[in-house]
């Protein structure tokens, strides 16, 4: 059969997924074999052993100096063949992949769209959204992410009215009843973020150390620029985990090649001293599938090129002072670099530098050069992002450029604080007591000290038992025990490697 974009072919036109029992090593959706505290798998504490006294018996759980051991996680994404390795050892999360990733700006509108659920009616076109008795429907009849209805439950934008003339979408402001205040003191939505894909649909080889990072004291705290482009609200953004570049990765700009056209470019290292920035790894989802972005957020202290409120719509006439907000949008922001330079950043024409071929997928290559909902993408009325975002924010793909080296500190602690990770955490206590073996310890038998007389100044008379007494106590370092996974939800791997998914213009069966 013939198939049209006009019509809503979702469930055929994605590049199809495979049963996951045709990959021969499921196992790599949990590298650690459901075990993250595998490394003491193959330990036993005998009731005969001394040991026991420090970690009692059968297996391990905390070192000598009875501080817990903390579980270990590791996982793996990819676009594109391009591969992201994450990892959790002693509460630190990293995630190394490649260097120089292109982003693309997006920016919210301070609304969040509500899908029709399944089974609902929905509601007549031309409803009041603020009536009071639509208001408690709204609940029942949409909802922002319908889990159980796989990439069925996302609406196309053409989508927008049912055969029974109802609202197969609905968009409202984050200061709508709905949401029961939730946001009312929320700052206005007024900055882009850069985003790309980091992920697959589901992410399942990530999914376990996704999964405990989500669940731990540093997620979802998100930063005064992170809040001012609307990262806090969790109805878009499910999961959010601010990372910290590695000292020698950096944020590059292109700003073209000095004298030559757009499409000669050049990168430079901005200067994140004059050009703030904060970046995060987003659970979001996309075609009702969660997927995992990485996004940047950028605002220069000395003028507002990155900012933007939409002087229209049911948001804007929400705030509260709205003639303080820059009602313009510049279409080509200005970063500062390293050295001292101020320069615009320049979008390319193409969907991005890593991807010389998207015509392998039937379509695509190109940069969708306007923001707002994905939709049927390559088809030229697609966006570059979500119904949630303004269309005249433009992406500039590719301008800007990242390198995927990040961390973070799970546990929201820095190694910084002198007293973590001292050893009288673990007996919670100033004074801790140690044991050993007595006698005079330091005495210089070497010829050289002897023959001159030389004594050592460390020398002394060690007792069998002696207390450190030390400065302050800090518990240790802790962990949050995650949710379980519900693996019929999700968690199969896709066949085909591709950032985002790819409709065909045309599927023949």
């Amino acid at each position: 059969m013939d198939i049209s974009l006009s019509k809503s072919v979702f469930p055929f036109t994605l590049l199809l997924f495979p049963s996951p029992y045709l990959y021969a090593n499921q196992n790599l959706t949990d590298l650690t074999h459901n075990d993250p505290f595998f490394y003491t798998s193959d330990q036993s504490v005998s009731a005969d052993n001394n040991i026991k006294v420090l970690l009692g018996i059968g297996r391990p759980d905390r070192t000598h100096s009875q501080i817990p051991h903390l579980p270990f996680y590791m996982g793996y994404m990819n676009t594109n063949a391009t591969y992201r390795f994450v990892s959790i050892a002693e509460q630190v999360f990293t995630m190394i992949g490649e260097g120089k990733h292109g982003l693309w700006r997006v920016q919210e509108n301070g609304n969040v769209r509500l899908y029709r659920r399944r089974q609902a009616e929905g509601l007549p076109v031309g409803t009041d959204l603020y009536s009071q008795d639509v208001i408690k429907k709204i609940g029942n009849q949409y909802g922002y992410y319908l889990e159980d209805e796989s990439w069925s439950g996302y609406k196309f934008p053409d989508e927008r009215v049912t055969e029974n003339n109802t609202l197969n979408y609905i968009d409202v402001p984050i200061t709508h009843p709905f949401f029961k205040g939730k946001y009312a003191d929320h700052e206005p939505v007024d900055l882009a973020n850069w985003y790309c894909t980091m992920s697959a649909n589901d992410y399942p080889y990530a999914k376990k150390a996704m999964n405990f990072a989500f669940s731990q004291q540093a997620a979802n705290k998100v930063g005064p620029l992170g809040k001012r482009a609307g990262l806090d609200i969790r109805e878009n953004y499910l999961n959010v985990l601010r990372l910290e570049h590695f000292p020698d990765a950096k944020t590059w700009v292109n700003v073209g090649q000095p004298g030559k056209d757009a499409l000669h470019v050049e990168w430079k290292a901005i200067d994140a001293d004059k050009t703030q920035t904060e970046y995060y790894l987003v659970e979001r989802t996309f075609f009702n599938k969660p997927y995992l972005f990485v996004t940047a957020v950028y605002d220069n202290q000395d003028n507002d090129d990155h900012r933007y409120v939409r002087p229209d719509g049911a948001y804007f006439s929400s705030l509260s002072q709205p003639e303080q907000l820059k009602t313009e949008v510049t279409y080509q922001p200005r970063f500062h670099f390293l050295g001292g330079e101020e320069e615009r950043a320049v979008g390319l024409p193409v969907y991005g530098v890593h991807h010389p071929n998207r015509a392998v997928y039937g379509g695509g290559g190109a940069c969708p050069l306007k923001g707002g909902d994905w939709g049927r993408y390559p088809d030229t009325s697609g966006g570059a992002g979500w119904p949630t975002q303004y269309e005249e924010v433009t992406p500039l793909c590719d301008a800007v450029l990242v390198d995927i080296k990040f961390f973070t500190n799970l546990d929201n602690r820095s190694w910084e604080e002198p007293s973590k990770y001292l050893a009288n955490a673990g007996f919670r206590n100033t004074s801790v007591r140690y044991k050993m073996q007595p006698g005079e310890y330091g005495v210089f038998t070497d010829p050289y000290n002897t023959e001159k007389g030389i004594k050592n100044p460390d020398r002394q008379n060690v007792p069998e038992a002696l207390t450190l007494t030390y400065p302050s106590v800090s518990e240790p370092v802790s962990y949050v025990e995650p949710p379980q996974i519900d693996a019929s939800l999700g968690m199969v791997p896709t066949e085909d490697s591709t950032c985002r998914p790819v409709l065909m213009a045309n599927v023949s069966n």
